[in-house]
């Protein structure tokens, strides 16, 4: 009986083993699916964060791709409307904008020129801004050398200029980005954008800008001097053609290079004769005079191209002319024997035998250091009768606002007819044109006149009727008719014309007309 009872409870605790055994089991099992699962799902999220990052970079690529095609598409353009064009289509390609522009520094002007103002894909064709007066945020992006960025415009511009001293648009709302121009260490202008979203402009669409802009850059510097340099060309096109014309004389027959050889003694451009191997063989007085060099200083253990070594930027035009057997003509800066620079423009010209080869070249220099000086020159009068013409207009406005001030105005006109006005319109900035009024007897007189001269003169003659008249209605009697007062005008004209006449030769005379309006019985003559 008790070997029963202790098999029982064997067995009632090995079956308790195996419920708590099959319990923890499941448990386990329920854990490791769980654990299981969630790398799964943290697998598929990865998975799919790899995909976005892969879309991601792609989109990007892609984008960079566009960008360097559109600016690649800005370097290429020789048009300077072109040039400017394409950097609007290709910031809009990526980002939105309400208006762009660019502006072009003018050095005679001492301005900041918006040839092409962008907005909303309409084309302003010309604004200025004096670089004198910082009364927007383009002079301060340009003056400053420094990118400037408003989040929300009309909160953030008074950090830039003064508000209470130059009106502030309050149409321009939004956000706006400035970035200034340059040529290596030269600013020469400004991009400037506008979005009528505020904070609009991210760390991600401000670098979309400044790619493109260092496009526009290279694309500027690089039509700005290929147009500097087709302008000095053609400064010495003629006299190019005349040195050709020259050396074709030469090519033409060996048997007169003697005779040549003394006309080219006597001429003021430096000649130099090299051989078919590129020796030199022989030079005139005028090369002594313009390097300083005899032939032998020149020539010492030399043979060949080493002499133009010593002026590296011309061996290649020589190595062109020996192996091309063509003539090429360019222009270069010299060093003399003293240290002195000079400008030179050298045509090479080979002379053929009958199989083509070089027998020799002949090489004409020709000293433009004057022209190059003259340029200067021209440029530095320029500026001294811009300088003058501005004195001179200012004193003119000067006196225009004299003459204003000592004319009938309207606010006279006014007090005496209320429903009256006055319009003044000069052709120049002061006039012989004018108009007169004045009280006596309790009636007013009034004349209306047009000189016959215009400008300068034309003042001083409205000045003197201005003060003729004002005489006359001093002196003038109740009964005088309009007729009396403009004979006792003229008389006095005639008289200041009799004493100036002599000096100047002649004065202008004036067509006017005149009333009297009687307040009293309202009766006009």
């Amino acid at each position: 009986m008790q070997n029963t009872i202790v098999t029982i409870a064997a067995i009632a605790v090995m079956l308790a083993v195996c419920v708590v055994m099959h319990i923890l089991y499941k448990r386990r099992t329920t854990a490791m699916r769980k654990t299981i699962d969630a790398y799964k799902r943290e697998a598929q999220d990865a998975h799919e964060e790899v995909q976005l990052e892969k879309e991601h970079t792609q989109n990007l690529l892609k984008e960079y791709h566009s960008l360097s095609q559109s600016g690649l598409r800005i370097i290429k353009h020789k048009k300077q409307k072109e040039i400017y064009n394409i950097p609007y289509e290709a910031i809009r390609k990526f980002i939105h904008t309400d208006s762009i522009g660019i502006g072009i520094l003018n050095g005679l002007y001492n301005s900041l020129d918006f040839s092409f103002f962008n907005i909303e894909s309409e084309t302003i064709p010309f604004a200025r801004y004096n670089l004198d007066i910082c009364n927007n945020v383009n002079i301060y992006c340009f003056t400053s050398g420094k990118t400037v960025l408003l989040n929300d415009y009309q909160k953030e511009v008074s950090d830039y200029i003064d508000t209470e001293k130059y009106k502030v648009s309050k149409n321009v709302v939004g956000s706006a980005l400035y970035i200034p121009l340059y040529d290596d260490d030269i600013i020469f202008g400004v991009l400037s954008i506008f979005n009528n979203e505020p904070y609009y402009f991210n760390e991600y669409r401000t670098n979309i800008v400044r790619s493109i802009v260092s496009y526009l850059e290279t694309a500027i510097v690089n039509f700005s001097t290929a147009r500097t340099s087709e302008r000095q060309n053609k400064q010495y096109i003629a006299h190019r053609l005349e040195l050709e014309h020259t050396l074709s004389e030469l090519r033409k027959s060996q048997s007169e290079l003697l005779k040549i050889s003394t006309a080219l003694k006597n001429t003021d451009n430096a000649v130099m004769l090299l051989d078919g191997a590129g020796n030199i063989t022989w030079v005139n007085n005028s090369f002594i005079k313009v390097y300083g060099f005899t032939l032998e200083e020149y020539t010492h253990n030399s043979s060949q191209y080493e002499f133009a070594l010593r002026q590296k930027d011309s061996i290649e035009f020589y190595k062109f002319v020996y192996d091309n057997a063509k003539s090429v003509t360019f222009t270069l800066p010299h060093i003399t024997k003293s240290g002195d620079e000079v400008w030179v423009q050298t045509t090479l010209s080979p002379t053929l035998n009958d199989q083509g080869k070089i027998l020799q070249v002949v090489a004409v220099d020709t000293d433009i250091t004057s022209l190059k000086k003259a340029e200067l020159e021209i440029v530095k009068q320029r500026n001294e009768i811009e300088l003058k013409n501005k004195d001179v207009t200012k004193s003119i406005e000067y006196a225009s606002t004299i003459q204003q001030a000592l004319m009938t105005g309207q606010g006279y006109l006014r007090q005496r007819f209320k429903k009256s006005f006055l319009i003044n319109l000069p052709k120049d900035i002061v006039s012989g044109d004018f108009f007169w009024m004045g009280d006596k007897f309790g009636r007013k007189y009034m004349t209306l006149c047009d000189c016959e001269g215009h400008g300068v003169p034309g003042a001083f003659v409205s000045m003197m009727g201005k003060v003729f008249l004002d005489e006359i209605l001093q002196g003038c009697r109740v009964e005088d008719p309009p007729s009396t007062i403009l004979m006792n005008l003229n008389d006095k004209l005639q008289e200041a014309v009799n004493s100036l006449s002599s000096k100047v030769g002649g004065i202008d005379g004036m067509d006017m007309s005149f009333c009297i309006i009687n307040s009293r019985n309202t009766q006009v003559q």
